[in-house]
């Protein structure tokens, strides 16, 4: 995010930004990520909650009815602390917390938050007079600029919807209706249920986009992994694929048609590979520290990572093996018809027409 840049092309949203407090998030946008490990984490990302834990306690008594009205810590089971986002990481078990996610966005766990709204909700009214000018056929081009570009950060920043419709949801109009009226909102709360959100619609197959990815890789960088990682010599811009997002300044402008041409300066941010520095006092992460113990996570991601190249070379090599055969017998046909062809032309020009009358 180069907010200068935008304030050079007449669109200053830096004001706003610095009054709910989110300056620092949008700094830390601008570093890197890894991409395959944070794609190592989505694919086995999956939802603990209440029905989890409960659904935990039901089959600790299955096992053993005498743990019946015990609690969780008699039951030989964690203590419940809320929603998590549990998944593994080259093997290591990972679990991500609100607070964790606070704490790597460095905003507040505080302000306003409201999920899974209602068609006939009265907070859209709302939404429509302040955004659409009480218009609700309204087009979303037909907005403020201002308002545009603060759209333009709640899909690409916030819930990241990447390509397709920039028609916000329910959920989603609402964040902008409290921003655009200078309302806090629960960033953290809704940076978490958002790729909950996702993770569900992961398991029904509607989603294949990894939303929150450069957060995902703060959180692992503050969270001590890339630390644990580099001790285990595993550390490797191209094997973990470093990427940075696409920057929104002036030239975004362009792109949204908010101004006619973007005139580039030799003071625009350029995209960051650099981390930030760590953090003081960050929660775990991790749901084990014991190097005995990651050692032999790492040992059997290892072994895992062997057998599925294995697989998979075993794989291409029958293929190109069924291929190369294929292009064997094709080769044979393609001969068999050429030879029939010659032998074809060799007789009929030994055996030329008679003309008619002789």
């Amino acid at each position: 995010m180069d907010f200068a840049s935008l304030k050079r092309n007449k669109m200053d949203m830096e004001a706003l930004i610095l009054a709910h407090n989110m300056f620092d998030y949008f700094h830390m946008l601008n570093g890197p990520k890894y991409v395959n490990l944070v794609k190592d984490f989505w694919v086995k990302a999956e939802i603990y909650d209440k029905e989890s834990a409960r659904t935990e306690e039901e089959q600790a008594v299955s096992r053993n009815p005498s743990l019946k009205g015990k609690s969780r810590e008699e039951m030989g089971l964690e203590p419940f602390r809320g929603l998590e986002i549990r998944s593994a990481v080259i093997g290591i078990p990972i679990a991500i917390t609100e607070e964790v996610i606070a704490r790597a966005c460095r905003v507040a766990p505080e302000g306003r938050f409201l999920w899974n709204v209602g068609k006939k909700d009265a907070l859209l009214d709302s939404y429509n007079n302040l955004l659409l000018k009480g218009n609700p056929a309204a087009k979303l081009v037909d907005m403020d600029d201002k308002d545009r570009m603060l759209l333009k950060f709640v899909n690409d920043c916030f819930f990241h919807k990447g390509g397709g419709s920039d028609q916000p949801s329910l959920d989603h109009k609402l964040v902008l209706y409290f921003l655009a009226a200078y309302q806090d909102i629960n960033l953290p709360r809704y940076l978490m249920h958002h790729p909950c959100r996702a993770i569900k619609e992961g398991i029904k197959g509607k989603r294949k986009q990894v939303p929150c990815a450069r957060l995902l890789y703060e959180i692992f960088f503050q969270g001590g992994l890339l630390k644990t990682l580099d001790k285990f010599n595993l550390i490797s811009d191209r094997v973990l694929g470093i990427a940075t997002g696409k920057m929104i300044n002036g030239k975004t402008m362009q792109h949204m048609k908010i101004i006619k041409k973007f005139s580039p300066n030799k003071k625009d941010l350029k995209e960051s590979s650099v981390s930030s520095g760590l953090m003081r006092d960050f929660p775990s992460i991790t749901k084990e520290d014991n190097p005995e113990v990651l050692t032999g996570y790492l040992a059997a991601y290892a072994k895992e990572s062997d057998d599925s190249s294995q697989r998979a070379a075993v794989a291409l090599a029958r293929k190109q093996k069924v291929a190369k055969s294929e292009a064997t017998n094709y080769d044979s046909v393609q001969k068999v018809a050429k030879s029939e062809a010659i032998n074809y032309d060799s007789v009929a020009a030994s055996n030329p027409k008679r003309k008619r009358g002789k």
